[in-house]
This record gives structure tokens, sequence and C-alpha cells, in this order.
């Protein structure tokens, strides 16, 4: 129970540091649009935590579903961001299942470069439905905030932001993971 509640506890910190970029979004829209990038800092270390002291299956889900509930309660989900935290958590699963059976410095990294495309999949509604995302972002936020976010919306940008977002989270990972040794305190055994 005791490492259950640990593990929970990581997971949330994981959660905290990626809501606290998308709650920077009220602030300014660029925050709002590319939190992803900024999210692979601050999450790197928790994530890299949590599955260090915990090398089991379903740590990348846990923060994936976490992530999700905590979004939808404060009505900022949607449909892409439901099949985003689906989608990156499951493929994170796969990646640190294959490259490592959940013990490996590059299946951590892997993984944790599709996590980092969570925050990112909320607002890829932008480009995909662009007239009512930018009216409801109108009603919500103001004409100001709308026409400056409109301005950082070419596909080109949104390329880049997800090039920069997967490199700043394997950078980060990386640097964290230098000395990466899973504990084996609980004498896991995965097979």
């Amino acid at each position: 129970m005791e490492r259950a509640i640990k593990a929970l506890l990581l997971a949330l910190l994981y959660v905290i540091a990626v809501a606290v970029m998308e709650l920077l979004g009220f602030y300014h829209p660029f925050f709002w649009t590319y939190s992803a990038a900024f999210a692979a800092f601050t999450a790197a270390w928790p994530y890299y935590k949590l599955c260090e002291r915990f090398p089991l299956p379903g740590v990348a889900i846990l923060c994936a579903v976490l992530l999700l509930i905590l979004n939808f309660m404060f009505g900022q989900g949607n449909e892409y961001f439901a099949l985003g935290c689906v989608g990156f958590g499951c493929i994170a699963e796969v990646l640190r299942k294959f490259l490592g059976n959940y013990r490996s410095r590059k299946g951590v990294i892997a993984s944790y470069a599709a996590m980092s495309l969570i925050p990112f999949s909320k607002s890829v509604v932008l480009w995909i439905d662009h007239d009512a995302a930018m009216g409801l972002i109108i009603s919500k936020m103001g004409d100001i905030y709308a026409a400056v976010m409109g301005r950082m919306l070419s596909k080109y940008m949104a390329i880049g932001m997800v090039i920069i977002t997967l490199i700043f989270a394997v950078c980060f990972m990386w640097i964290l993971t230098r000395h990466w040794h899973p504990r084996d305190k609980y004498n896991l055994i995965i097979e």
C-alpha cells in the first residue's frame, strides 16, 4: 500500500508540473498553444523519479489518466486531448517495455518523448478545427487574446514546436538519466 501511495504522489507531481505550464496560458496565448515544450522541461524530473523508483508497467498510463482526469475536471479537455492521453500513454508503455523491460535508460527517454506530446494534443484542435476553436477562444478570453494567438498558428510553427518539444524531452531526460539505476528495493521480477 505504501508503494502505491508513493507512486501515486510522484504521478500527481508529474501532472501538476504539466498543469502549471498549461495554466500559464491564461497569461499569454503562446503558453497555451505551445505548453508541451515548456512542460517537457518541468515534468521531466517527476517522470524520471517515478520510472526509477517504480520500474513497473503502467507508470505512463497512470500519468496520462491522471492528466486526463484533471483536465476534464476543470473543463479543459477535449476529444483530441483524450485521444492524445490514451495514444501517447500507450505508446510510452510500449516503448518502455520493448526498450528494456521497464528498466532501461533508453526506454525511459523514449517513453518520456512520447509523454511530452500529450499537452500538444490539446492544442492541436487549433489547426484541425480553427474556426470553432477561435470562436470559443474569443468568447472565453477576448478578441485581443485570439488575435495574438491567430498569429502563432502556422503549420510550420506547429511542426517546429513538435520537434522542439521532442528535442527538449529527450535532452532533459538524457541529462537526468546519466546515472540511471532503477531501484530493486522491492525485488521486482518483471518478465
